[in-house]
């Protein structure tokens, strides 16, 4: 039983200029320990062994204030929703029942929050600089260098070590 469709003919022609040209370019998907990986551009290549370590605290410190950011933003979001069941709303109009009068203070307000300046510009801003030392924590484990994906995981437990409990 011949399973050849008739595609591995061209293949076999000696003209492997495609093929080898496109093999150069790609990427291995492995792990691996190269000092000399790129961070975010080839500026910022580690030349040495201090400088890949300090690329490593680099990472850590990063890594570090992405959690503490993370805990600060949990943080800010129970103080704006505790602020916002404090608020008091004043309605106009008239109660024609004492009992729900003598309620008013106590009401729950349903739905959404309003949209106020002093919480939603620091709450989008936060969510921006958090996802954005996310994404780069995410492309310097992308370069699958061993040691910058274990001095982002080193740096995400010490952060969580130090900040997670101001979170909740």
């Amino acid at each position: 039983m011949s399973h050849d469709h008739g595609s591995t003919a061209g293949m076999d022609s000696g003209d492997d200029t495609s093929s080898s040209s496109s093999s150069h370019d790609v990427m291995p998907m492995v792990f691996q320990w190269a000092m000399q990986t790129p961070i975010y551009s080839y500026a910022f290549t580690p030349k040495s062994t201090s400088q890949y370590v300090g690329a490593l605290i680099f990472l850590i410190v990063l890594s570090i204030i992405y959690r503490a950011l993370v805990a600060y933003k949990s943080h800010k979001e129970s103080t704006w929703r505790e602020e916002e069941k404090a608020r008091k709303v004043i309605i106009a109009g008239q109660f024609h029942d004492d009992k729900a009068s003598a309620d008013v203070s106590t009401r729950e307000v349903r739905g959404a929050a309003p949209w106020r300046w002093g919480v939603d510009p620091p709450r989008a801003l936060l969510s921006m600089v958090n996802i954005g030392l996310h994404y780069l924590l995410m492309f310097a484990v992308m370069t699958l260098n061993v040691g910058y994906f274990f001095a982002v995981l080193f740096g995400i437990f010490v952060g969580d070590l130090i900040f997670a409990r101001y979170g909740h």
